[in-house]
């Protein structure tokens, strides 16, 4: 039993002792189950009343619901208690207990019972007991017969569900009152002609809401075409007779039935991971991988499917709990003459003109390459059975109209034993029981399933005809002794040995037939079936969260009032509909992608950006579906960014709205990007997200403009200081991108005035170092080939990044600057765009004598180009003062590409995480006079000119701390001992 204990009461304060009472009868409820619901109208409680009952419920059991503001009329009060009961029933509540305090706000629902405490609940198994009775009373039943569209093809339309649809409906017949909806010309069967109304699906459009059900068969053809969109206005129980519907999705969009149906269901079913999948392998291996079924599944009060093979599909695809709410339903079997074997078997084989002593070897269904027929026809020839003149195999179903159906003719057609094979083609109902009846074994192979449960297998089985089958899809769950199982993958010889098997021993095929019966008669019956069938469309009607929905809608429409709503009353009401609706699997991962999407100025942080996010959609954590996400702040809604993500992926075939995000509890929502003044914004709006069940995390890049804020422009220390309140405040976790920096935060955390009751997680990673994998910028500048001509040409140092204060490079153009006055040959190569508090540094490059000669900068470059920039022979100059991580150390590092030159006070922290053991092999030096002072350790360092492979992999010059004593080397000298080295290995090049 579900018990949910509304504790509104507790956050107004008017009854505190509920609360010790609330958390006892939680530690002592079992074996029920305990859920806390917490009202949106008292924020400031629920992150305290959520920490209250940590250790004692999931967090995700404490759930919160909104109500729209009342302006005091009797129509708002009743439309806020609807909304209230609607998110209890929404919850699946059996009882809903409200403590002292709530009597005269208890909700009243059809659904669940209500529990009024009082000041006087002291004693919690007296509580329990109430309540445990209350829960077990029965609801009420109906006052007449429910009413059931049932929406499927019908005789005489060539499909396995047409012909099951005539046997069913009969069973409902008993339990409902039906009308039948469908989207062909005619039908035509005994046991519906005349019996139901028939109803075309202009008419069901009309006329939908006069019924009290709605049932509709799924599967993957052309006759189920017209309820894909059907469904999406009128929801109903479905059927799921195939898990995929690719491939009829791709035919209506080829077809022009469902413009861009293929690609909507690719989006919605396997989102943006589906799509770039899909532009990779491209349409046909797509059709056999995504399943494309979720349109249907998210607009079903509930799913009724025939195997539990279904539900392990749904599991795989959309994460745990993602099927628990379905139910699983046997095929429905029965005879239509009702005769006894023997006379049956006599009956069809003078009807078919099979003499009695003949062996037949049938197999059913339509024929094509994933039915496997070719192979049953070469075991068979291989076989002893092919020699028997007595002997007969029939493929009872239509010929594949394509290559595979004729070569498979010609190679029967070439056969010594052509003359007792055939092919019947499409054959009536009648006459495939007549087959079915009169086989003496039957063979059904499978490769390639698309989650359907195989009514051919069970027909078999239904007319005890001893089966051979192969391992696969949902035949393998059928028990061994019902079926001769071949492996899934088998051989021609297992098969050929398989069929010889029960061709020479009669008793075995007796056997067979005699299990097979007695397990359709008891799990298969047509009756026990119909009522298995009613009770489980019964239940989703009164637990199905779209019933309640639509439910909801219908009573707000028939409220009045002295004052007709306004539009901004019925927004708020649909807001709080929206807030209070339950989790869907798959949950959802929100990527916050604000800054990008609005102003890509292609920095580091952003091209981590691009590529932890395409990361993310190719490889998405189990469950999840991964979402972009962006705001433009000011406490306004997060809307999916949906355009930019399609045409980060490179999908141009698809055009979607930048609609709102829909969030639901469990929930995840990732701060990737840094948007550091729209985050402070939206703390009120992130906080509500939270409340609402969703768990936030920010990435924390670095601390910079707090820890050194006279590096950056005046005010940055202020913003940059509110978004770290702000993430602190309302994550359940933050993510650094080194152990340093996680260090830093914690250390900066620890001097903060407190502002949240739970504790923070705090955790690092390290980010990567593949520039394909970031969606990287292309194009070269006019420059260019002069820049690489001149790389080539002599040794060269490579400053890369954003030329700000931080980053040293006024101290490394002075080093160079003495260099070239020496006459070094020797190349400086800054790649990055200007930032700030650098004019006049600027203005310097931009005027200096070096200036594309040994000088280049390269302010506004690709991605690409920038990385071309870097040839083995070019050494990474960093003397950076303070770094958050360092992306082009980490690129080169991890790539193994080039000598690295960092400052000692980087590698002593966020650089070592990357470098290993290297040691510091400069200082960041401020003058001329304090780069020509570290001159002297060059000779000691001569030995070691050629470098050293480090631990981590890096080229690196060492220096030696016994060459130099305690002075580590500046930047000047640490260029001329590696340019030196390299002379060796390039002659060309001299160094003065």
């Amino acid at each position: 039993m579900r018990i949910v204990l509304d504790l509104q009461c507790c956050q107004t304060g008017s009854a505190p002792e509920a609360l010790a009472l609330a958390k006892d009868f939680v530690a002592r409820c079992a074996p029920h189950e305990a859920w806390i619901a917490l009202s949106r109208r008292h924020p400031a409680s629920i992150e305290g009343l959520r920490l209250a009952f940590d250790g004692l419920l999931p967090r995700d059991r404490v759930r919160v619901y909104d109500l729209p503001p009342l302006a005091g009329g009797a129509a708002d009060d009743r439309a806020a208690a609807l909304i209230r009961a609607n998110f209890f029933a929404a919850m699946d509540a059996d009882v809903v207990y409200v403590p002292h305090g709530g009597e005269r706000t208890a909700p009243t629902h059809s659904r669940y019972a209500t529990v009024a405490g009082s000041a006087d609940d002291k004693d919690v198994l007296d509580v329990l007991k109430r309540i445990v009775g209350a829960g077990a009373r029965a609801l009420p039943v109906a006052a007449r017969r429910p009413k059931l569209a049932y929406i499927s093809p019908l005789p005489p339309a060539k499909s396995g569900i047409a012909d099951y649809s005539a046997e069913l409906v009969p069973e409902l017949a008993h339990f409902y009152d039906i009308e039948l909806v469908t989207g062909q010309p005619s039908v035509d069967d005994a046991r519906l002609n005349g019996l139901f109304p028939l109803r075309d699906v202009a008419w069901f459009e009309q006329h939908a809401h006069e019924f009290d059900r709605v049932l509709y068969h799924f599967g993957n053809s052309h006759a189920h075409q017209h309820m894909f969109e059907l469904i999406r206005r009128h929801p109903g129980t479905v059927v799921l007779h195939d898990f995929f519907f690719s491939g009829i999705l791709d035919n209506l969009e080829r077809e022009g039935y469902l413009p861009q149906a293929y690609y909507n269901a690719l989006y919605e079913s396997h989102a943006y991971t589906g799509l770039l999948e899909h532009l990779k392998i491209e349409r046909h291996p797509s059709i056999w991988k995504h399943p494309l079924n979720k349109g249907v599944l998210d607009n079903a009060s509930g799913v009724i499917v025939h195997s539990d093979f279904s539900r392990e599909l749904a599991t795989q695809w959309y994460g745990p709990g993602s099927a628990d709410a379905w139910r699983t339903v046997p095929l429905l079997r029965g005879k239509r003459d009702g005769l006894a074997p023997a006379e049956a078997r006599a009956t069809a084989r003078a009807r078919l003109q099979v003499a009695d002593d003949e062996f037949m070897v049938c197999t059913f269904g339509m024929l094509g390459r994933t039915k496997l027929n070719e192979e049953l026809l070469d075991a068979y020839l291989s076989s002893a059975l092919a020699g028997d003149k007595q002997c007969r195999l029939v493929f009872v179903g239509e010929n594949e109209g394509g290559l595979y159906g004729a070569t498979l003719g010609k190679k029967i057609a070439d056969s010594a034993a052509s003359s007792r094979i055939r092919i019947t083609g499409f054959v009536s109902a009648a006459e495939y029981a007549d087959y079915l009846a009169a086989c003496d074994i039957a063979v059904q192979l499978r490769t390639s399933t698309r989650g359907e449960t195989s009514a051919a297998v069970l027909d078999c089985l239904l007319y005890g005809a001893p089966t051979i089958v192969n391992a696969h899809g949902s035949t393998a769950s059928i028990g061994d002794e019902l079926l001769m199982k071949l492996p899934d993958q088998f051989t021609r010889a297992e098969l050929a040995a398989a069929l010889a098997s029960l061709y020479r021993d009669a008793g075995l095929r007796k056997a067979y037939s005699e299990r097979a019966q007695a397990h359709m008669r008891e799990h298969h019956a047509p009756a026990r079936v119909g009522a298995l069938f009613a009770e489980a469309i019964e239940h989703f009607a009164a637990h199905a969260p779209q019933q309640h929905y639509r439910g909801l809608v219908n009573a707000l429409a028939q409220l009045e009032g002295p004052v007709e709503p306004t539009g901004a009353d019925l927004a708020e009401m649909a807001k709080a509909i929206a807030f209070n609706q339950p989790p869907s699997a798959p949950r959802q991962l929100l990527v916050d992608v604000s800054a990008v999407v609005q102003r890509d100025i292609k920095t580091g942080i952003q091209r981590v950006v691009r590529s932890e996010l395409l990361a993310l959609i190719a490889a998405p954590p189990p469950g999840y579906r991964i979402e972009p996400v962006f705001s433009t702040g000011g406490n306004r809604n997060y809307h999916y960014a949906r355009q930019f993500t399609l045409g980060m992926i490179g999908e141009k075939s698809l055009v979607m709205e930048d609609a709102p995000v829909e969030v639901r509890p469990g929930d995840i929502f990732l701060g990737l990007d840094l948007f550091t003044n729209g985050t402070s914004q939206n703390e009120e709006l992130l906080q509500s997200m939270r409340d609402r069940g969703m768990y936030i995390y920010f990435v924390v890049f670095d601390l910079l403009p707090v820890l050194r804020p006279e590096v950056f422009p005046f005010g940055t220390e202020q913003y940059f200081g509110d978004f770290l309140r702000t993430v602190t405040r309302v994550s359940d976790g933050l993510l650094c991108i080194s152990r340093a920096v996680a260090d830093e935060l914690i250390d900066w955390i620890g001097k903060q005035p407190p502002r949240r009751a739970a504790p923070l997680n705090v955790g690092w990673f390290h980010l990567g170092a593949d520039i394909d994998a970031s969606a990287p910028s292309f194009g070269l500048p006019d420059n260019a080939g002069q820049v690489l001509d001149a790389v080539r040409a002599r040794p060269s140092f490579l400053m890369v990044g954003t030329v700000e204060p931080r980053k040293g490079h006024v101290q490394a153009l002075a080093a160079f600057e003495q260099l070239w006055q020496e006459g070094a040959q020797v190349n400086l190569v800054i790649v990055g765009k200007q930032g700030w508090m650098v004019d006049k540094l600027v203005e310097r490059m931009a005027a200096h004598p070096e200036k594309n000669q040994r000088l280049f900068w390269l302010p506004g470059v690709s991605t690409r180009c920038a990385s071309s920039c870097t040839p083995i022979r070019a050494a990474l100059l960093a003397p950076v003062e303070v770094e958050g991580f360092g992306l082009p150390l980490n690129r080169r590092a991890r790539r193994r590409q080039t000598s690295l030159f960092v400052s000692r006070r980087n590698l002593a922290g966020y650089f070592r995480e990357v470098a290993g053991r290297t040691r510091a092999l400069f200082r960041v030096n401020g003058t001329e006079a304090t780069c020509a002072a570290t001159l002297g350790p060059l000779a000691g360092a001569e030995r070691r000119r050629q470098g050293r492979r480090s631990s981590s992999g890096i080229d690196v010059a060492e220096t030696g701390a016994k060459a130099h004593g305690n002075c580590s080397m500046g930047v000047k000298p640490a260029v001329v001992q590696w340019c030196r080295g390299q002379r060796r290995r390039r002659r060309n090049c001299t160094l003065q």
